[in-house]
């Protein structure tokens, strides 16, 4: 079978959603074909490890249409017939993951059917659990305003009632889910510039007015409104970075509410307070290395990094070096051990040799962590850096100041021909390499130079591996 369509969606669904496409298909209301069986049987045989080349097209025609001609039109209707059957497989998964969605769906056809008193006892049932959903996002509001639509338009036809009521919910509703839509947009928009939003925002109409809205409203929109609150800190955390409120606000709120949070919204809280730190922590402000962790510990417990099969090289390597930065040693091992099979497939390899280099060198392991960094390639400049700061360490650490030095020139290099794309890390990383290289030259006996490369240590406080450049120099003292 080439790589098409369908290959690409069986690589994407896990074994426990294949068993259960095998219950989809066994139904006779989505499937009356034997054949589409067939083929579902012979995939399951690879499934494990699926590779579209050891199911071919000519051993599906051998399997499954042995004696009939025209076998190759056959294979390809077949195919075609199974993607469509997974495509819906998958679109029943998502109504069933979406409980109102599905519920609004069921009470149009109630209503259209005239069937009455479910209508109204399923009508009922929505408001009430609509009243108690935390997550109120973008969705929430979409399928809370069709369903109020729905339920308007029944009652409308007795022309007695008075609906203004139920007119101004909607009205508001709307307003809601502007709101909500606007700020995630804006905040997605946010959190992929380098550059404050301070002025990017102003560029999106309505902005603006929705903050002023939120601030007027704040104990309200809190209370009932709590994704939007969570967007709203998200983004004063953007525009305000020096008012930590903001973050302290948001950090416990989340934590309270930890279990009432889908996994769309709490990665969406993760992803902005961790960020937050990072930065923070980049501006040279350490408090907040401890609110990293907090963050990082609080969410593993939860289930967080379990539930994620995707996880980024980034985030995955950030944790890693969080723990291992507050000596935190065995928790980083447990969280490598445990969740490195959850690493996104397309950086994993680079990813567990740079975690197991980081790991080695925090154990004083330096030619064990040289060993893993020879293994990490470099796609991405993230790579690059993060090993190169590690290996400069590593020989620095052996002894080995001429192979150092080669790495330090090379790094330099580096650096110089992606400026523009390091950003602000551009000058965190030259800061680095100047001290490595100051930090070789040093002679111990001239105490004023040490004490001279100290005190601009402390004043570049964003400088890479800060922290054990200090250790060294303390030690020549």
């Amino acid at each position: 079978m080439r790589e098409s369509k369908l290959t690409e969606m069986l690589k994407g669904i896990t074994p426990a959603e294949y068993r259960r496409f095998g219950e989809f298909l066994n139904s006779p209301f989505h499937n009356k074909s034997r054949k589409i069986i067939e083929l579902y049987e012979l995939i399951g045989e690879e499934y494990g490890e699926f590779d579209a080349n050891k199911v071919t097209n000519d051993r599906i025609a051998k399997s499954i249409f042995t004696g009939e001609g025209n076998k190759d039109q056959n294979v390809r209707t077949l195919i075609s017939n199974f993607t469509s059957l997974l495509e819906e497989f998958l679109i029943q998964l998502e109504l069933n993951n979406n409980k109102m969605q599905s519920n609004v769906f069921l009470l149009r056809s109630l209503k259209e059917r005239n069937i009455l008193k479910t209508f109204d006892m399923l009508s009922k049932e929505i408001i009430e659990s609509n009243e108690k959903d935390f997550n109120r996002n973008t969705d929430y509001y979409y399928y809370d305003l069709t369903f109020r639509e729905i339920a308007l338009n029944y009652r409308g036809e007795d022309l007695d009632l008075d609906l203004d009521k139920s007119y101004y919910e909607m009205s508001d509703n709307t307003d809601y889910m502007f709101i909500v839509t606007k700020l995630k947009i804006l905040n997605s928009v946010i959190s992929r510039k380098i550059l404050p939003g301070a002025n990017l925002y102003k560029s999106f109409w309505g902005v603006e007015g929705i903050i002023e809205h939120i601030e007027k409203n704040i104990e309200h929109i809190e209370k009932f409104h709590p994704i939007i609150y969570s967007e709203y800190k998200i983004l004063m955390m953007a525009l305000k970075p020096d008012k930590t409120k903001h973050f302290h606000d948001l950090e416990k709120r989340v934590f309270h509410n930890i279990n009432s949070y889908k996994e769309a919204e709490l990665e969406q809280v993760y992803y902005s307070l961790s960020n937050y730190c990072v930065n923070k922590i980049a501006l040279g402000e350490e408090k907040f290395v401890n609110e990293l962790y907090k963050i990082h510990v609080n969410l593993e417990k939860y289930g967080f990094y379990s539930k994620n099969k995707n996880i980024q090289y980034t985030d995955f390597i950030g944790v890693l070096i969080c723990g291992l930065n507050l000596k935190h040693v065995k928790w980083a091992e447990y969280f490598f051990n445990t969740y490195k099979s959850n690493i996104a497939s397309e950086f994993k390899r680079d990813t567990i040799n740079l975690s197991s280099a980081l790991i080695s060198f925090s154990d004083k392991k330096y030619k064990e962590s040289i060993t893993s960094l020879n293994k990490v390639g470099y796609k991405y400049s993230y790579f690059y850096l993060k090993s190169k700061e590690v290996l400069i360490r590593a020989y620095y650490e052996l002894g080995e100041i001429e192979t150092l030095i080669a790495v330090v020139d090379a790094a330099k290099h580096y650096i110089k021909r992606h400026k523009d794309l390091l950003s602000i890390h551009y000058d965190r990383y030259n800061l680095f390499l100047n001290y490595m290289t100051n930090l070789i030259k040093l002679d111990k006996k001239k105490k004023p130079e040490i004490k001279q490369l100290m005190k601009r240590l402390d004043e570049n406080r964003t400088t890479i591996a800060r922290e054990w450049l200090i250790e060294k120099i303390i030690e020549l003292k």
